[in-house]
């Protein structure tokens, strides 16, 4: 979405620019394009490369016209997701990049990520882009088994996955994450582990693990309906997730939110400030924003978006519905939330017994394992970060 003052929100461009002003944002580009579409996916992404070149054009003009609206405001973390931001060519990623350091300050830069498929990377593309100051990558690696690989319509195999590990970090990127994904049909428990281990040993600094998501349409959502896979039980998927609980920390992954494991400083901070409920601005289309009690989502139709045409999805949280965002999303962190911090802000907000009610639920879970309270602070317990859905359900 282009801000326009007589567009969706043009009445509030103004306090966007105040709030941009007041605290550094975080920027996410969406790059929908892919070589394939995996069986088990649901994003905005098209296999249409033809429209690849209007796409980043359009992508362009959005990233000068935001920065020249909110008045070059600063960012500390770049992520670009999709899709396959790897589809992009040195010339297109280069073209990006100089668009988003003339129109935002990147002085307080702490982290740009990209994503990429290791199917679809190789040295030079990889050093090209860290060159240009891409200091993180982020790799979507699934599973180390080729069969399971082939189930999800992934384009790469389990050696592919290891040489783009490998690859990346001759590239010069010494951040490294990878994707791996729980609940595959056909998936046991001891391939997860030994999957883990397999992607630890490699170096990396980072990993995230993925719950497979069937909640919308999707090839492999039909083929579970019509019967011909099975999904692992709700048991079987605790226990593999008890047991990356478990082992993970000794090959060097901390936790440090409910899917992500880190070496010491290696946490995501653009994934953590969602957590956090700082600012962030997306561009692309699908793409989410928020600032301040302020929410909106750009057209998911990539045509209409390229044209401009598509209608944003614009939320203005109400002060109860953005008090609950900081335990719905802060509980998701291993720090957890302050509570004394939340109890003031709740009191300014003439909202205490609402956060009176959460507090005396969250104490309650406390007896039956779940919370954990020192002081003033809660998080969940591992046990907690099991059955997280149905807890943090209360703030929803």
């Amino acid at each position: 979405m282009i801000p326009d003052p007589s567009g969706p929100l043009g009445g509030r461009l103004g306090a966007l620019r105040a709030a941009a002003g007041r605290e550094t944002l975080g920027l996410y580009l969406h790059i929908p394009f892919c070589l394939d579409r995996c069986t088990y996916c649901s994003f905005t992404t098209t296999r249409d490369r033809e429209l690849q070149p209007a796409t980043v054009a359009r992508l362009r003009r959005e990233i000068r016209a935001w920065g020249a609206a909110l008045g070059r405001p600063a960012a500390d973390t770049l992520y670009l997701g999709g899709g396959t931001p790897s589809l992009l060519s040195p010339i297109e990623l280069a073209d990006l990049t100089a668009d988003l350091r003339g129109a935002f300050d990147l002085d307080p830069l702490e982290e740009a990520t990209l994503e990429a498929n290791p199917g679809t990377v190789d040295l030079a593309w990889l050093a090209a882009a860290r060159t240009l100051g891409w200091d993180r990558i982020s790799l979507g690696v699934q599973a180390l088994d080729d069969g399971l690989l082939a189930r999800l319509g992934r384009i790469h195999g389990a050696a592919q996955a290891l040489e783009a590990l490998a690859l990346a970090e001759r590239a010069g990127f010494r951040r490294r994450s990878a994707d791996l994904m729980v609940g595959i049909p056909g998936q046991s428990l001891s391939k997860v582990i030994e999957d883990a281990r397999a992607l630890a040993a490699t170096g990396i600094e980072h990993l995230s693990i993925y719950l497979l998501d069937l909640d919308k349409a999707c090839p492999l959502k039909a083929e579970v309906e019509a019967g011909r896979l099975a999904l692992p039980t709700e048991d079987e998927v605790a226990d593999v997730f008890e047991a990356l609980q478990a082992e993970l920390p000794r090959l060097g992954l901390a936790p440090y939110e409910i899917s992500n494991y880190a070496r010491p400083g290696a946490e995501s901070r653009h994934n953590s400030r969602y957590w956090e409920r700082r600012p962030y601005l997306g561009l692309g289309p699908s793409a989410a924003s928020q600032m301040g009690d302020l929410r909106w989502t750009e057209s998911g139709v990539i045509p209409a978006w390229i044209e401009d045409r598509g209608t944003p999805e614009i939320q203005e949280l109400d002060p109860a519905e953005a008090l609950a965002e900081i335990p719905l999303l802060g509980l998701r962190l291993h720090r957890g939330v302050d509570w004394g911090d939340l109890r003031n802000r709740a009191g300014a907000l003439n909202l205490r017994p609402l956060a009176e009610a959460w507090e005396a639920r969250l104490r309650g879970l406390e007896k039956e394992g779940l919370t954990v309270w020192e002081g003033d602070r809660v998080r969940l317990s591992p046990r907690g970060m099991l059955v997280s859905n149905g807890i943090l359900e209360m703030f929803v």
